[in-house]
């Protein structure tokens, strides 16, 4: 497929991922889809350049926070692929301009998502990988909680809540079958 056709389509997907948040009452805060998110660079004196343009129908086309890696590797074949270091250099401008949100999610690398629905807290499970993002009102008690037991005031915006999912507790308590550890959560 023809790389605007790509570009074009990834943008599509994100108008329509917008309309689907708002139909479910969310907000978004950072525009959704390739020509609103070139507008906000412009707002911010970025060059809206082909390569930007391809980092940010990456982003559309993830299914959620991917490295800068899977990025440039095109996602599984979902957009063209593109170099590493020109992904990087834009990651790191779209994360100054609040277009993009960076998040380490267990122990890979950072991960970076289009800061589509606001700013974001993430939940993710040590031994599935799996993770949950939740709006930061949902861990205020928590939050509230370390700061008068321990006097820090928490954020797991850039480092999430570390545990296990549902799956993977349940796995855990029912103990390991007869010939070793369990692995899987499904």
């Amino acid at each position: 497929m023809h790389r605007a056709r790509v570009i074009e389509h990834a943008g599509r997907q994100g108008e329509e991922a917008a309309l689907a948040r708002r139909a479910c009452g969310q907000r978004s805060t950072v525009p959704a889809g390739v020509d609103s998110a070139a507008a906000r660079m412009r707002e911010h004196g970025l060059r809206v350049s082909a390569a930007r343009r391809l980092v940010v129908a990456a982003l559309l086309a993830a299914d959620g926070p991917m490295s800068a890696e899977q990025l440039s590797e095109g996602i599984g074949g979902r957009v063209p692929a593109s170099d590493i270091a020109s992904v990087y250099r834009n990651l790191q401008a779209f994360e100054r301009i609040g277009l993009v949100a960076h998040v380490h999610l267990g122990h890979g690398p950072g991960l970076y998502a289009l800061a589509v629905t606001g700013e974001r807290e993430y939940l993710t499970c040590e031994r599935c990988a799996d993770f949950l993002p939740v709006a930061p009102a949902a861990l205020d008690a928590v939050r509230d909680l370390i700061e008068r037991e321990f006097g820090y005031r928490a954020s797991f915006v850039h480092f999430p809540i570390v545990g296990l999912c549902p799956a993977c507790a349940a796995a855990v308590d029912s103990g390991p079958p007869s010939g070793g550890p369990r692995r899987d959560c499904a």
